[in-house]
């Protein structure tokens, strides 16, 4: 400001002014209604504005200009009337000396209506009616004094700057119009849409052939996808055997590349060249149409020389007009199948060579209908091809009527019934004779599932006659060398047996001898020879009872178990035993469980296991005790883990470890004149009773060995429960053995 005069203010006034014509009136205040320098010949608002007293001016001014002087930017003032109604807005623009000194505001007055005059291009003024409304929508200015029709439509846009309420509303105008005009609207509007419809229906058709060739696109993707991933060799001939097409696996098959084949007669390079005939031969079935359903079975060559087996099927080629134009080939690679085929034949082989030379008879039979399904050898030979001698080996479980009735009614008898079950079921051994060729055979059967799926038995009997035989001939043989035991020990006993009757027959002499003295001197009275003859008769008793044990014991007779109580078994064995003891001076004590249960045994197979381990006791005794002192062996009887143990228990020098090892071997003895089969036997006699037999040494607590005790466990039951065998002997310093 401080290079701006008056004249020099004035003269940019003017100019603006003239440039913006909507501008009335444009001074410097520095103060409201404080001019900085007067204006010549200001216009009516001017004038007004240099009025102190019009109250509407100055508070529009002041108001503007205090804004601007606190803003430190443009302030418009409220819309100013002038006394014949037109619109004017005052800009207040402040004037500053660097950021701070507030040096007054140029204030300049814009006519509405020289708005609308000046700044609207006439285009628009001839199309459109444009007016400036306030806030009260009075309209302050218009560009046409056209009244507005209802119908006529209108934009409104808000005046920003100056704002204060100001809108800028633009009426359209319906232009005047001919015929010609009118006419040539529609022409051009109806070329348009059917332009625009000629170019909608060529979209369309280039879409649809878009969208068809796409289809066709991946129609023959698809083919060529499928052709170049299947498996199987594809190989196409003309009607002449000329070569057309060959797809990749051919080519992968054969090893020979697509422009290798395609375009070649006969031969082919892939064919065998020790084969030629026949490939000939199959080409001219083929192109005659006599090509055999089941297709070709053939030798190929690959293109490095290796051969491979395959199958070829052919089929006529036909076209879109059903005409046939060649032959369609596919092959595949048959050399694994035909191995494993041929493996499998192999096996099948081996597997019927070993069937029919088993001795043992193989058979298969349906289970739902008496039909042989197959038999070996061994069993066509000794029944021939019927089912009977399966059924007769079975035992004649097999139900004809019921078989017969299934098979009519198509009705599987096994139907419903778990099939794994049956199948994985172990076969148990079951010994059956058959009467009719008089031969015993081990049965075992088992369900199979057959090859039609269907459940079927198979049995396998092996031939055992020759076993059996054996097996009774040293039952045989058993039963007599027990017999053949007992009589030995009678014999080994014999100076005893006799030195025991000769007491009760001396003493049957003397009573008779002197009864036969008081009857000759005549004092035999009743009286006095009562007492002799009752001691006579006592004696013959005892002599009875030693013969009768005696004859028991020795006398052959069948196994038979039997309900037997252990205290009369064990008392019968001790009345024979003691008469060989007490001859040795020793003394047997019996030591028995009261109320002892039963056992099932064969009381004097038991008797004799007992006489013998007594004997054996106490012929030990003897090679360590004086003649002079009296021995004790002990029999104990009671019950331990649901078993009767019986345990003979001496005072010998025991039993060494050398000797147990081989203490139930047969022939083995420590005697110089033993056989060794007495403990071998009761061993055998024990274990067929379910039992056991085993020796414990007696130890001492300072580890002296005081003797051995032998232990006959018997199982506690019925016989037919008797299936838990003996007991495990489980002590320290154990040992177990046969002496």
């Amino acid at each position: 400001s401080g290079r701006l005069d008056q004249n020099a203010f004035q003269m940019a006034v003017a100019d603006v002014m003239q440039t913006h014509p909507e501008i009335l009136y444009l001074n410097w205040y520095t103060a409201p209604g404080v001019q900085r320098w007067p204006t010549v010949h200001p216009p009516l608002l001017g004038q007004r504005l240099a009025k102190p007293g019009d109250a509407q001016l100055q508070d529009a001014v002041r108001g503007a200009y205090d804004e601007a002087r606190s803003s430190r930017r443009q302030a418009y003032s409220p819309l100013i009337y002038d006394d014949f109604g037109n619109g004017y807005i005052t800009l207040q623009t402040p004037v500053m000396r660097g950021d701070r000194d507030y040096l007054g505001s140029i204030a300049a007055v814009f006519s509405v209506e020289g708005i609308l005059k000046h700044d609207i291009p006439q285009e628009l003024s001839s199309k459109y009616k444009i007016s400036i409304t306030d806030a009260n929508n009075r309209e302050l200015s218009s560009t046409s004094t056209r009244p507005r029709l209802p119908r006529d439509s209108h934009y409104d846009l808000p005046l920003d700057p100056p704002g204060q309420g100001l809108t800028v509303r633009v009426y359209a105008f319906p232009q005047l119009t001919n015929l010609t005009n009118n006419t040539l609207v529609w022409l051009v509007a109806g070329l348009s849409c059917f332009v625009l419809w000629s170019l909608w229906s060529l979209w369309k058709h280039t879409r649809q052939r878009f969208e068809a060739q796409q289809a066709l696109y991946a129609e023959a993707f698809f083919r060529r996808a499928m052709e170049n991933s299947v498996l199987i060799g594809m190989r196409v001939l003309d009607m002449h055997g000329r070569i057309t097409h060959v797809n990749p696996a051919f080519c992968r098959m054969t090893g020979w590349d697509e422009t290798d084949l395609v375009g070649k007669v006969a031969p082919f390079p892939y064919w065998p060249r020790d084969a030629y005939p026949e490939m000939q031969r199959q080409l001219d079935m083929t192109l005659r149409g006599k090509a055999p359903s089941s297709g070709f079975e053939l030798r190929v060559r690959r293109k490095n020389g290796t051969l491979f087996h395959a199958r070829l099927y052919v089929s006529p080629l036909i076209d879109s007009s059903g005409r046939q134009t060649g032959w369609m080939s596919s092959m595949t690679d048959i050399t694994e199948p035909k191995r494993a085929r041929e493996e499998l034949a192999a096996a099948h082989e081996r597997f019927t060579t070993v069937l029919e030379s088993l001795d043992a008879a193989v058979s298969v039979l349906a289970a739902d209908e008496a039909e042989l399904l197959f038999a070996n050898r061994y069993y066509r030979h000794l029944f021939g091809i019927r089912p009977d001698g399966h059924l007769e080996l079975s035992g004649g479980g097999f139900d004809r009527a019921q078989a017969s009735s299934d098979s009519i009614d198509m009705v599987d008898a096994f139907a419903g019934l778990p099939a794994a079950a049956l199948t994985s079921s172990a076969a148990d051994a079951q010994e059956v004779y058959v009467e009719s060729i008089q031969k015993w055979f081990e049965v075992r059967r088992q369900y199979i599932q057959w090859v039609d799926g269907h459940l079927a038995q198979m049995q396998i009997a092996t031939d055992i006659t020759t076993r059996k035989k054996a097996q009774e001939l040293a039952h045989q043989q058993e039963e007599k060398l027990q017999f053949t035991s007992r009589l030995m020990t009678m014999g080994e006993m014999a100076s005893s047996i006799a030195h025991e009757l000769n007491q009760p027959l001396a003493a049957i002499n003397n009573y008779c001898s002197g009864t036969l003295a008081l009857v000759k001197s005549g004092r035999g009275t009743p009286e006095t020879l009562q007492p002799a003859l009752e001691k006579t008769a006592q004696q013959a008793l005892r002599a009875g009872m030693i013969v009768k044990r005696i004859r028991e014991f020795v006398k052959r007779s069948e196994p038979k178990r039997q309900p037997a109580r252990v205290a009369d078994i064990v008392a019968d064995a001790v009345g024979l035993a003691e008469i060989e003891a007490r001859k040795r001076r020793i003394r047997i004590v019996t030591e028995i469980l009261a109320r002892m249960p039963i056992i099932y045994v064969d009381p004097v197979l038991i008797e004799q296991v007992l006489v013998n381990l007594m004997k054996n006791a106490a012929e030990a005794m003897a090679d360590v005790k004086p003649a002079s002192a009296d021995g004790v062996i002990r029999v104990v009887a009671d019950i331990d883990a649901g078993f009767v143990d019986i345990r003979v228990i001496d005072q010998g020098p025991g039993v060494d470890e050398a000797t147990a090892e081989r203490l139930f071997e047969p022939f083995y003895s420590t005697k110089s004149d033993g056989m060794g089969m007495g403990l071998n036997i009761c061993r055998s006699i024990i274990e067929s009773h379910r039992g056991r037999l085993w020796v414990v040494n007696n130890v001492e607590p300072d580890g002296r060995i005081s003797g051995a005790t032998f232990h006959c466990s018997l199982p506690i039951g019925e016989p037919a429960d008797l299936g838990q065998g003996g007991r495990e002997a489980s002590a320290s310093h154990t040992v177990t053995g046969e002496l």
